[in-house]
């Protein structure tokens, strides 16, 4: 036997009689229901679903136009077949092109099980296909939402709503809930507003059982999916007490199915779907559901990644930020004393060996603080902008002293440092911060291209003033001109190459603070070259 829902309009009851023996004669025995107004006709369509209406042509007070007409007003995909005692062939073809599948006279009922199985197997490839897009469409929308942003919860309120009333009637998301021990609601999506505030409260009052036979908290616990055509012939409820399990019953509940979202660590949570009074769910809604929780698994799981990698940064710049400070004090202290000594060997004449030891310790001292410094920097950046106090000053005067600073590392390093010839270039700048980008371009150029000449080039570009540092050492290679100006960036191990990786980013940040850009120019083995550009003062420029 093929089971289908059949919507019978028919006034005589012997008709109909003859209407079930000719489909039994076929080999059916569909659900029928009988209705003889259009008002019966309207309820029926608006409360139940059908898979073939069948019709006769003329009843006391509408036709089968009638009923086309509302099927269509509807927007319901029920295919109709009209049976008449007598039907002349104009009217067949009116009938026909109004949108009625078949045709034929009562006296020819034999014509009927072939009608019935032609369209019942049309309807399901029709059904079918319209379903497929339906469900294409209802994760590609899903995926939109999961890809557009990492705080994941927030999405779920849209998620539920993509699947009501297209899919089922109502769907909500549980999230596992370490405090209660169990799950909670936290997304609910259903048509009657009073009957989604009845389930939020019946959440928030009678939590669903962990040790449930069935139901979310069963296919959390177990992580296998749960199709339940009929809820009411569950054979343990959910709910230990009859209250709870009253109100449940109020809410309509026919069809569940409930779905694991999948977790690195076991599931996260459960996808339930529902339907109300005689809408039944069946494989492929599981088959949706389950496509449809493992992307929303894979998406929280990447929200909970993202929440634990932003706590860990926050962190360490909190780490940095303490750190940084508690050592600024101390390498105060200790650079002071140093300089003290300094000045004394001007007077007591000490041994030159002793004089150089403490320049070179006061060297490493002041290197020290520039690392501190730039901790603080990046501490600073974490939390908004870098900070200017703009002055005015000579841009080549400044890169002067710089290099006059590094002279003794370039010793130490055996390179020869080399700088453009000076014609004064003059604007308005953070003259900290300018310092210390300089700083850093030269330090790196030191790092990686030891032995060989360093060559620094101070001019004007158009409406900027520009510093180029151009070294011969290991270059950079195209792929990570980009990594090396991001924050602990680098494009070496950390082994071969000291560093903390903050020098070349803080002196992008410190351009883009002013206005301008920071940038490398990629190449391997024949050294490197580092562009800074700063905005020239309007008058300057004019």
């Amino acid at each position: 036997m093929t089971p289908f829902r059949l919507l019978l309009v028919e006034d005589s009851a012997n008709d109909a009689a003859l209407v079930t023996e000719a489909l039994a004669q076929a080999d059916y025995r569909p659900t029928t229901r009988r209705v003889q107004t259009l008002e019966a006709l309207r309820e029926a369509l608006t409360t139940d679903a059908w898979d073939l209406v069948l019709c006769d042509y003329r009843l006391p007070r509408f036709t089968a136009l009638d009923v086309l007409a509302t099927l269509q007003e509807l927007g319901r995909d029920v295919p109709l077949i009209v049976l008449s005692s007598l039907i002349s062939e104009e009217q067949a073809i009116t009938l026909m092109k109004a949108g009625a599948r078949d045709c034929f006279s009562k006296d020819r009922l034999a014509r009927l099980g072939p009608a019935v199985a032609r369209e019942l197997e049309e309807t399901r490839v029709r059904r079918e296909r319209a379903r497929a897009e339906v469900d294409r469409e209802i994760l590609a929308r899903a995926s939109e939402l999961l890809t557009a942003s990492l705080e994941q919860e927030a999405r779920l309120d849209q998620l539920v709503q993509l699947l009501v009333p297209k899919v089922a009637d109502w769907s909500a998301f549980f999230l596992q809930d370490p405090d209660r021990a169990g799950l909670r609601l936290v997304a609910l999506a259903h048509p009657d507003a009073a009957r989604r505030s009845l389930a939020m409260r019946l959440n928030d009052r009678f939590p669903l059982d962990p040790q449930a036979s069935g139901g979310p908290t069963h296919v959390l616990r177990t992580g296998t999916p749960e199709l339940v055509p009929d809820v009411r012939l569950r054979p343990e409820p959910l709910h230990r007490d009859a209250t709870p399990r009253r109100a449940v019953a109020e809410l309509g509940l026919r069809s569940v199915v409930n779905v694991p979202l999948p977790g690195r660590e076991g599931p996260l949570g459960v996808l339930s779907l529902g339907t109300l009074g005689e809408r039944t769910l069946g494989p492929v809604d599981l088959a949706l559901g389950q496509e449809l929780a493992r992307r929303v698994g894979l998406a929280l799981e990447n929200a909970r990644l993202f929440q634990e990698a932003r706590e860990a940064v926050r962190l360490r710049d909190e780490f940095l930020t303490v750190a940084a400070h508690e050592l600024r004090t101390p390498l105060t202290t200790l650079r002071l004393q140093l300089g003290s000594l300094l000045q004394r060997t001007e007077v007591h004449h000490l041994e030159p060996e002793v004089v150089t030891r403490l320049e070179r310790s006061v060297r490493q001292v002041r290197r020290l603080g520039t690392l501190v410094e730039g901790l603080l920097d990046v501490s600073q950046l974490s939390s908004g902008e870098l900070s200017l106090m703009p002055e005015r000053f000579d841009l080549e005067e400044l890169v002067a002293e710089v290099l006059e600073r590094h002279q003794a590392e370039a010793r130490a390093a055996g390179c020869e440092l080399r700088q453009s010839p000076r014609q004064g270039l003059w604007g308005t700048w953070d003259r900290l911060r300018v310092d210390q980008a300089v700083g850093a371009l030269i330090s790196n150029a030191l790092k990686f291209g030891p032995g060989r000449p360093v060559e620094v080039d101070v001019g004007r570009s158009g409406a900027f003033a520009r510093i180029q540092v151009r070294d011969r050492g290991i270059g950079v290679p195209g792929d990570q001109v980009e990594r090396i100006f991001e924050r602990f960036g680098r494009a070496v191990s950390s082994h071969s190459y000291g560093g903390l990786g903050l020098g070349l980013y803080l002196t992008r940040r410190a351009a883009e603070a002013h206005g301008g850009r920071a940038w490398a120019e990629p190449g391997l083995g024949e050294g490197a070259r580092f562009t800074l550009e700063l905005p020239l003062e309007k008058e300057t420029r004019e």
